[in-house]
């Protein structure tokens, strides 16, 4: 007598389940499943039962019940599923496991009839190939049908240019000139600096700061252009663009800022003031190179920003140097220039570009290095014998408005200036401009 017999037997006992189980000497999970199995089975067939109550329908009944798959561990997960596709001979998916992290599934089904091919596979287990990948399958056969497994994989998506479906859609503002380009009254070709660093758009009583900020750029490169010939324009932006780095308005480090905007529109009001000041500069140069510098509030943001702009503008007079240094170096004649943000100690800053940019730094005269964060104009030199081959470190002032922090720790009364500076190829520093709102 086979054991799903000895269950089946057991019930006319009208015993529990636990004196069942011991009686046959199987353990009471298994005695559970197998009855829960057969009861499945009977509910089935009770009309055959009602009727005909012969042993017929019950050897029926019995038979629907698939020792291997209990042997297998498939009672309990195939259940009425399992007894409802035998009897209709219907097929059927019955199990779907699917692997998150590892972006896999297990399906497993019933069929009729041994599978022989991938595509046959597939339409059993009603697989979406779209989505899906068939890496693996195997069949086993259970007396009258066949258990069909298989293993599947996610397909990976197409890749989708975020950025690129943005600038699609992306609506610039226009530029009004009120000059015609380049001014050829003059025949010495001149670099202009400007870095207007620490604008932290989205700060506490920090509206208006697009104004200001165009004002700056509108005063400062008309009252360069009128009096020299602007050839190339070194325009540096980032370094504390924005005063948070994440949405829960904190800086890169975490530390809780006071703000005025979120971070998303904060963001989106700086992208379009940078926009704009780009197309307006290249108006005033054959050669506007925008150099992207971190700061200490925002080291991933800004190279967002950066990176986007230098994505969206397409124009030959505009060169992108966007790339994440937080030290970056850039020669015109007899001059080096250094930029960074100035957050960290000043007193290796000769040293450690004469070491890391050394070629540079051995082939020109007048060296300088301009730096923000401190948010007031100060200048400290390094002179050797003379102010040749010196090294001067230029702490810009900022147009931003103070805020609580800047309060609390009384750094308060510094001027909201922006710095253009001139230099020319052999003689260095010729003239600087200064707007203070």
């Amino acid at each position: 007598m086979n054991l799903i017999n000895e269950v089946y037997d057991s019930l006319k006992l009208k015993k529990s389940d636990a004196f069942c189980a011991a009686k046959i000497g199987i353990s009471l999970d298994k005695y559970r499943a197998i009855k829960q199995q057969i009861l499945n089975v009977k509910s089935l067939v009770q009309d055959d039962l009602d009727e005909m109550m012969k042993d017929a329908v019950s050897k029926k009944m019995l038979d629907l019940v698939d020792d291997d798959a209990i042997l297998n561990n498939y009672v309990g997960d195939l259940e009425e599923q399992l007894v409802e596709t035998i009897t209709q001979q219907k097929e059927r998916v019955i199990e779907w496991k699917e692997d998150l992290e590892d972006g896999t599934a297990e399906i497993k089904g019933i069929a009729f009839a041994e599978p022989k091919s991938p595509e046959e596979i597939i339409r059993i287990l009603k697989v979406d190939t779209s989505k899906w990948k068939l890496s693996q399958y195997w069949n086993k056969q259970h007396k009258d049908y066949w258990l069909v497994s298989a293993l599947v994989t996610q397909l990976k998506p197409e890749a989708d240019d975020f950025l690129e479906r943005v600038i699609q859609k992306f609506n610039p503002c226009t530029v009004e000139i009120p000059t015609p380009v380049i001014n050829k009254n003059f025949v010495n070709p001149v670099v202009g600096i400007l870095s207007i660093q620490d604008l932290h758009f989205g700060k506490e009583n920090n509206d208006g700061i697009t104004k200001d900020f165009k004002d700056a750029v509108t005063n400062l490169v008309l009252r360069s252009y009128h009096s020299h010939m602007l050839a190339k324009i070194i325009y540096v932006i980032g370094g504390d663009i924005l005063n948070m780095d994440s949405f829960n308005g904190a800086t890169t480090k975490g530390t809780p800022v006071d703000n005025d905007l979120r971070a998303q529109e904060a963001y989106e009001e700086a992208f379009h003031a940078i926009y704009w000041s780009i197309l307006y500069l290249a108006e005033f140069t054959h050669d506007l190179q925008v150099v992207y510098l971190p700061g200490n509030h925002d080291r991933l943001s800004s190279f967002h920003l950066a990176h986007a702009l230098s994505k969206c503008i397409k124009d030959d007079r505009v060169k992108f140097d966007v790339g994440y240094a937080e030290r970056k170096v850039i020669t015109y004649g007899e001059n080096f220039f250094a930029f960074e943000h100035g957050d960290v100690t000043k007193k290796s800053t000769p040293l450690v570009y004469a070491t890391e940019f050394a070629k540079d730094w051995g082939s020109t005269t007048y060296r300088t290095c301009y730096t923000g964060h401190f948010h007031s104009k100060k200048t400290l030199e390094y002179v050797t014998e003379n102010e040749h081959h010196g090294f001067a470190i230029k702490h810009l002032p900022s147009l931003c408005k103070s805020d609580y922090w800047h309060y609390h720790n009384k750094f308060t009364g510094a001027k909201r200036q922006a710095v253009m500076e001139l230099h020319d190829k052999e003689k260095g520093k010729i003239s600087e401009f200064v707007y203070t709102v």
